[in-house]
């Protein structure tokens, strides 16, 4: 029986030893997680309504396929029509080249898969984006992405709804009313049956989310590849429209091929559609 009542004894000293030294760093670890939380929400309320530096790189990439694909839908009412101001600008080139190169995994990080353009090669008829399957696909990963981003800061803000802080009571509210409004764009996007109007109003959504820190650091990987691979397809497109007015085009220090491809692919990007 002594033996017993040593050995309680032994295990309740055991015990309570161990309780003495996780007690204070599950406290420190509480602390810390309030800290973060309440960083990402204050960090979400400065952020506004203004666009990330992808999101506004992302409009403006977005922009100029959309005056491509107008170009080309003049040159199909009207073969041999003057479209440069749509569809040869030089600082539109510029613009998807520099989108191109700042958004481009490593080059150790890249893997060769052929892009099938042949939507794009048909004699007689102008390249227009809505012919290639790529819009579609790239729509329905921005749409996805758009609602994990979502997703993501409002169990944020649950998690800031369980310290009660009622400093932040009143920015937590805006942020929820500016999701909800998010989420109703993104759904009306997905509606659209054109998947260039659909990318364009995606890209226009009014998300409060910085793409670093908590909760945006998640997705900005998916962000960049989705630029990078916008910029590539206006590229390609770009050089489908000169290939169909028989003009060269140089737009990467070196002259490029009318109606060449882009075989480039960003390694460990978001899955497709």
């Amino acid at each position: 029986m002594g033996n017993v009542l040593w050995a309680l004894a032994g295990a309740l000293a055991v015990a309570l030893a161990v309780t003495a030294w996780t007690w204070p760093v599950a406290v420190r670890r509480r602390r810390a997680h309030a800290a973060l939380v309440r960083d990402a929400v204050a960090r979400m309320c400065a952020q506004g309504d203004r666009p990330t530096r992808l999101g506004r790189l992302a409009r403006d990439v977005v922009d100029v396929l959309l005056r491509q694909d107008e170009g080309a839908a003049v040159l199909g009412r009207t073969p041999g029509a003057d479209v440069d101001r749509l569809a040869d600008r030089p600082e539109d080139a510029a613009l998807l080249v520099s989108a191109e190169a700042v958004t481009a995994p490593h080059p150790l990080g890249r893997r060769d898969e052929p892009v099938d353009d042949s939507a794009w090669r048909v004699p007689g008829r102008a390249p227009r984006v809505a012919d290639h399957p790529e819009p579609a696909d790239l729509c329905a990963r921005a749409r996805r992405t758009a609602q994990r981003r979502i997703a993501r800061a409002r169990l944020v803000l649950a998690q800031a709804d369980r310290l009660g802080d009622d400093a932040e009571r009143e920015c937590r509210e805006r942020l929820r009313a500016a999701f909800d409004r998010a989420e109703d764009q993104v759904r009306a996007a997905g509606a659209q049956a054109d998947a260039l109007a659909a990318l364009r109003a995606l890209t226009r959504v009014e998300l409060p989310v910085p793409e670093d820190g908590v909760p945006g650091q998640a997705d900005a990987p998916d962000l960049r590849a989705q630029v990078n691979a916008l910029a590539r397809l206006a590229l390609r497109h770009r050089a489908a429209v000169a290939a169909h007015r028989g003009t060269p085009q140089v737009i990467t220090g070196h002259a490029t091929p009318a109606g060449g491809t882009d075989r480039a692919t960003p390694a460990g990007g978001e899955e497709g559609a």
